[in-house]
């Protein structure tokens, strides 16, 4: 990437005034208004772009939710119900939503926010990799004192040490970094999870994201260098300065955080595994992707391969080495059914 382009303008302009820390750069390189990686007018996401989502990978996906949706009209004894699908981006699963329910997708390119969600009846907030899009600081233990990753005018890495609130985040999780330990933290989790919670009285939450509890996240030894990773082409780096504007930025996420911030309004926790094993629950098998082969009729070689592969993009939802397993879905409700949810059945995948 050269100097002229858009992000690297911003930023070479920003940067001649000193340093700037690695959170806002990401905020830059994300999400700025002309020049962000977000903002632009292709979408990231898709087997031609950057990196594949659940619901881009295969439609059996927006099938799981369908039957989540449809579960939740059923248990809403006539109420109103609004789907909110919360950084929608395309609208995959908006779209299917939408034969179904009254749906509405937020997200920062369409200029929308949750206020301009109607309050009256039930909400399904949903959202899948929302929280791990937010920007994120770089922290390092350095002996005894916690550091935070900058960015210098020759875009490479400087240090400073980070404000008290990050110190009182790690001690409010009981985490205590190693020396020479790196973590990834967003402030953000937490405040927008609050944001959505607090929008309704009754609703079911619904996130999907890669991320783990904060004991696991911080492992000193299983992740001693964080989480932040970048996304371009189909590839994954940890050049994480390399062509801003040009690749995707992304930590996983402390679902502590979320929990924490829903329970503390008031929210009860229904459900909190691998997304395998919600979307088995659901029934996502009875797709017919997931039908014998024998019960096809194929018109062409043409049709059994296109097949093929569908089947196993559809696999690779629910396969031990697949997204299934590496993604995680929380679920937390108020002033609806907490009980009887098809979710909370106790399926082994």
């Amino acid at each position: 990437m050269t100097d002229q382009s858009p992000t690297m303008r911003v930023l070479r302009n920003l940067l001649q005034y000193g340093d700037l820390s690695f959170r806002d750069f990401v905020e830059i390189a994300l999400y700025h208004p002309e020049a962000g990686y977000y903002m632009r007018p292709l979408s990231p996401v898709g087997k031609e772009g950057d990196y594949v989502t659940s619901p881009a990978l295969s439609p059996v996906f927006s099938y799981a939710i369908g039957r989540l949706i449809d579960e939740f009209v059923a248990r809403a004894d006539g109420a109103l119900c609004t789907f909110v699908d919360i950084g929608c981006g395309e609208g995959t699963v908006l779209k299917d939503a939408a034969r179904r329910i009254r749906a509405i997708g937020i997200d920062r390119r369409l200029g929308n926010s949750l206020l301009d969600v109607p309050r009256e009846g039930l909400h399904l907030f949903f959202s899948n990799e929302l929280f791990d899009a937010l920007p994120f600081a770089r922290l390092v233990k350095r002996r005894d004192e916690l550091h935070e990753l900058w960015v210098d005018a020759n875009l490479d890495w400087t240090e400073h040490e980070a404000p008290a609130v990050y110190g009182d985040y790690f001690a409010s999780h009981g985490i205590e970094l190693e020396d020479g330990q790196f973590a990834d933290v967003s402030l953000d989790w937490a405040n927008l999870y609050r944001e959505i919670v607090s929008y309704s009285e009754q609703a079911l939450i619904v996130t999907f994201d890669y991320g783990y509890r904060a004991r696991q996240l911080f492992h000193p030894r299983i992740r001693r260098f964080g989480t932040a990773a970048s996304y371009a082409k189909q590839r994954v780096t940890r050049d994480l300065l390399a062509n801003p504007g040009e690749q995707d930025l992304t930590a996983h996420i402390n679902f502590d955080d979320l929990i924490r911030a829903g329970e503390e309004l008031g929210t009860k926790t229904l459900f909190f595994d691998r997304q395998v094993k919600f979307l088995l629950a659901l029934g996502i098998t009875e797709h017919p992707l997931f039908a014998p082969l024998e019960d096809e009729k194929l018109e062409s070689v043409e049709a059994a391969l296109a097949l093929r592969e569908a089947r196993e993009e559809a696999r690779r939802l629910v396969l031990p080495d697949g997204i299934g397993e590496e993604i995680r879905v929380l679920v937390q409700a108020r002033g609806v059914p907490l009980e009887g949810w098809s979710f909370q059945r106790n399926i082994t995948p």
